[in-house]
């Protein structure tokens, strides 16, 4: 089975990166480039509002001008831009994303869309730094991560440079912090604790519980951690509060490749019913 495998994989990789999927496809008010099929659907879901539509919504009601924002899981870059649009010139995005190939392509959307306040690093973010594997699939980058993972078809892995965030900018301020990175969560903001602490920014985070598990977490954990820097958890669905009771139940619901977005703030997002 192994040489079907293997030729499987080969063609699926040919088929991703035909030249016919590079282009340029206007999405949210940017010109965004791809250069293989799976990052051309990715935009073409986005540009069709198939994909990331409550993302955006949430967005444009937390992010405000001049806002320091700090991007983990940039991708190739629609969410990044997205956010430096919302902050303005005023404001600063700094992306992380570990993948070299979405790198590439992230500096060139950068620059085809004259985004001078975003700040690319190419490392992937955690609790301390080193090197690890990073398990990329070959017809989707979306689902690239760090953490536990045996060999399996359609993927490859690749050693990758991790850093804390903490000892890269030991006296950073932010106002914002978006984390989608397949489970890897609670070791990226570990790793920026003590900027956490600091300045109680608002934290937007995919929660999906077979991925924290797999990258050696418990939801408890991160409720926990997120409790003990001094914010509460919200539901990005009316903003409801998440006692510890209620996201467990949450996190027992979200089975398989099922997660919600939750927002991490001192005081209730939205217009409506904010606190202080």
């Amino acid at each position: 089975m192994k040489p079907v495998v293997a030729a499987m994989e080969n063609m699926a990789t040919a088929f991703n990166g035909l030249g016919l999927w590079r282009g340029q496809q206007p999405v949210w008010g940017k010109r965004m480039h791809a250069r293989t099929f799976d990052r051309s659907l990715y935009l073409w879901m986005h540009r069709c509002g198939l994909m990331g539509k409550s993302e955006r919504a949430t967005l444009m009601e937390l992010i405000k001008p001049g806002m320091n924002i700090v991007d983990v899981g940039a991708n190739v870059g629609l969410y990044t831009l997205f956010m430096a649009g919302l902050a303005g010139p005023g404001g600063r995005v700094t992306a992380f994303e570990p993948d070299p190939d979405n790198v590439e392509i992230l500096r060139e959307n950068c620059s085809e869309n004259g985004a001078g306040n975003v700040d690319i690093r190419h490392c992937a973010l955690g609790a301390e730094a080193g090197r690890l594997s990073l398990h990329r699939l070959i017809l989707n980058s979306g689902e690239n991560h760090l953490g536990r993972q045996e060999r399996s078809a359609f993927s490859s892995t690749m050693d990758v440079d991790v850093q804390a965030f903490d000892t890269l900018f030991p006296s950073a301020r932010l106002d914002f912090v978006k984390v989608d990175v397949q489970g890897w969560e609670l070791k990226v903001l570990s790793g920026m604790e003590a900027a956490l602490r600091r300045s109680k920014p608002v934290i937007f985070l995919e929660f999906w519980p077979d991925g924290l598990m797999r990258a050696g977490a418990e939801p408890e954990d991160l409720y926990q951690f997120i409790e003990g820097i001094g914010l509460n958890l919200y539901s990005c669905d009316g903003w409801g509060l998440l006692t510890l009771g209620g996201f467990l139940e949450l996190a027992t619901t979200a089975k398989g490749m099922g997660y919600v977005n939750l927002v991490a703030s001192v005081n209730r997002p939205g217009p409506v019913g904010r606190e202080g």
